[in-house]
């Protein structure tokens, strides 16, 4: 196991859009519609009607995590989307820079751990902001141990098997409610 902080291992808000490669369409995503992993929302819309906060690019793999209220956990890892989706500035975003040594879903899994939310939290409730909010760097000063990219590999396949099994669990819950409310049980 070798100790490296976030901030060696990924780049941090590395993809924004630059002037003169503005994109015609886009699906934007606003912190407010990433919760815990789930994205509620996307909004489609033409690039000179979006925010001014939607600035930032993504690849595939990469981390989102709210820099405003850690607690309300606004944080997902964007996989298999498509090319045009820009997401808020509101967001801090992690790329892993080797992958042959570092599992972007291990990594999310790490700070997505509620004991970091809360550590987070912390210090987000501590800043001098009129609202409670974290910078880039206080994730990417986070340390943690990592195993061979193996391990990392199986442990974020577990957790992500868990994490697959609840949604499935939550659809199968508001499925039960949205028939419940045409019986009269």
């Amino acid at each position: 196991m070798a100790i490296h902080t976030i901030g060696e291992i990924c780049y941090i808000n590395a993809h924004s859009i630059k002037k003169g490669e503005y994109p015609k369409r886009i699906l934007y995503l606003d912190t407010a519609n990433l919760v815990e992993g789930r994205v509620c929302k996307m909004q489609e819309m033409n690039f000179t009607d979006a925010p001014s906060r939607a600035q930032r690019r993504i690849k595939n793999n990469t981390i989102l995590y709210s820099s405003v209220r850690p607690n309300l956990k606004h944080f997902g890892i964007m996989t298999n989307m498509p090319s045009n989706v820009i997401v808020s500035t509101g967001f801090i975003t992690f790329d892993v820079i080797d992958n042959s040594r570092f599992s972007p879903h291990y990594i999310y899994y790490l700070l997505t751990q509620q004991n970091i939310i809360n550590y987070l939290q912390g210090i987000a409730q501590n800043g001098v902001s009129a609202y409670p909010s974290i910078n880039p760097s206080d994730i990417a000063n986070l340390k943690f141990n990592f195993p061979s990219l193996s391990e990392q590999e199986h442990i974020a396949s577990v957790l992500s098997n868990i994490d697959r099994k609840i949604a499935l669990n939550r659809q199968i819950n508001d499925n039960f409610a949205h028939m419940r409310s045409f019986c009269n049980w």
